[in-house]
């Protein structure tokens, strides 16, 4: 094998590896997401509703966040690289405040928990968007290779799968072992079990960033420092970078959707389908569907570019959600029916959902070219401000709809509540990928502008780049 192709093939080792950085900070947002309502209420006895508004002032909170320390990365560049402090940094906060909130907790005063347990939140909130800050952008100096960036998402989008899997079907056997879920010690091997794999998972992430976390891979004159990026630049970079907005309404619109379904779900098993043990059953087809998803995706967006993988994403989804919409496949008779649309939709969803990182390099690398100013930071951290800040409400609007609809704790179905959560499950979605496609035929990054950014690595047809 030449060294060429050995660089070639090193280079691709560390795209595929450095979405382990996403996995290593998801481990406790998982974590949180899914049982920190379950913990602050079964082993600390707080109240379950005041604890999940806590979660959703957080989430905006996180948002609020995001550009600040996108900036502070933009303006910082030390020895150890201009990423990987951020991330070690993020990790310790992030562990730090998790050990105080699973493990220590106990031993606070039942009349103080509450403070303490927000404080630490915050805290951890902290320690988190320093982490998918880089990770949101870090892409961008791993590789310039068009053709290597979608295997980001392939790597992304399989370890979020397997991530989750571990997650839900570990967590619960390991407290029914040790306890039960008010269990000190059932949460303990919890909180250490996360550790361990976040340790893992974030020393590859590092690895696989640490030849190109260096000055000759993201400054102009790698001898010289580049002007510091000021409070006006980064105020512009909405307004100067259309490409950026095009793909914030694309995902910030899939991304409430996603949230306004997933909250929605359980009600619209019982309402709308009227069969809830079919929950299980389609949920159980989600992972493989995923893992295909991952794949087939990430192939077409090597093919034919991130852009166009994640419009044919859109386009299929809105086409099956109209069917489902339309058809409402739910009886006994189509049973069969219902399950091959919902798995299709779970595969094509992966096509939008895996691809906007490699979108977001692109587009750091548009804006150099555009303003000759390298803002990968604030340019990751306004797109997650918006994303996070749009999707805490997801819930809030399932709340105010179901409310509408006429629903309370053990509610008879209606033609209300029939016709609420078939909208909510799969009219947020259709209208969210409707938002997407209109969104993505106006993300306009040329063929001569890729020529300009990647040069000979540059795919240089319309398979890749649309005008």
């Amino acid at each position: 094998m030449s060294s060429r192709e050995k660089g070639r093939n090193m280079e691709a080792m560390r795209v595929v590896m450095t979405p382990l950085g996403s996995a290593a900070s998801n481990v406790f947002n998982m974590l949180n997401m899914s049982f920190f309502l379950v913990f602050s209420t079964e082993a600390l006895g707080l109240n379950v509703m005041l604890m999940g508004i806590v979660m959703t002032v957080m989430r905006i909170f996180d948002g609020i966040t995001d550009p600040i320390i996108g900036s502070i990365i933009d303006r910082t560049e030390t020895r150890f690289g201009k990423f990987r402090p951020f991330l070690v940094i993020g990790s310790l906060i992030m562990l730090f405040a998790s050990f105080m909130i699973y493990l220590f907790s106990f031993d606070i005063g039942q009349s103080f928990r509450m403070v303490w347990v927000i404080g630490w939140y915050a805290v951890w909130v902290v320690g988190y968007t320093f982490m998918t800050t880089v990770n949101k952008c870090v892409l961008s100096i791993v590789t310039k290779n068009p053709k290597y960036r979608p295997l980001s998402g392939i790597a992304g989008g399989c370890y979020s799968t397997m991530l989750g899997l571990v997650m839900t079907t570990g967590i619960i056997p390991i407290l029914q072992k040790n306890g039960g879920l008010g269990s000190q010690k059932g949460w303990t091997m919890i909180i250490i079990s996360a550790f361990i794999l976040h340790a893992v998972l974030l020393i590859g992430c590092l690895f696989a960033i640490s030849a190109t976390d260096k000055p000759e891979f993201y400054r102009q004159d790698p001898n010289k420092k580049e002007e510091k990026i000021s409070i006006k630049d980064s105020l512009n970079v909405l307004r100067v970078n259309q490409p950026l907005r095009m793909l914030i309404l694309a995902a910030s619109t899939d991304k409430i959707a996603a949230t306004i379904q997933s909250a929605v779900m359980t009600y619209f098993y019982v309402y709308a389908v009227q069969n809830l043990d079919l929950q299980p059953i389609v949920g159980g087809i989600s992972t493989p569907m995923s893992l295909v998803g991952a794949f087939v995706a990430g192939s077409v967006a090597v093919k034919f570019g991130c852009k166009k993988a994640s419009l044919i994403g859109a386009i299929a989804n809105l086409i099956l959600e109209g069917i489902l919409i339309i058809f409402r496949p739910f009886g006994e008779s189509t049973l069969v029916v219902f399950v091959v649309l919902m798995a299709a939709n779970m595969l094509f969803r992966r096509f939008s959902a895996q691809n906007v990182d490699p979108m977001i390099a692109e587009i750091i690398d548009y804006h150099k070219m555009k303003t000759g100013k390298f803002m990968p930071g604030f340019i990751g951290a306004t797109f997650s401000f918006v994303d996070k800040v749009i999707s805490a409400f997801g819930s809030s609007i399932v709340g105010i709809v179901m409310g509408l609809a006429g629903y309370s704790s053990g509610a008879e179905p209606t033609t209300a509540l029939y016709i609420a959560t078939i909208a909510m499950y799969l009219g947020a979605p259709f209208l969210g990928d409707l938002a997407s496609i209109i969104a993505l035929k106006r993300y306009h990054i040329t063929n001569e502008e890729y020529k300009k950014m990647y040069g000979e690595k540059a795919i240089l047809d319309k398979k890749v780049v649309e005008a």
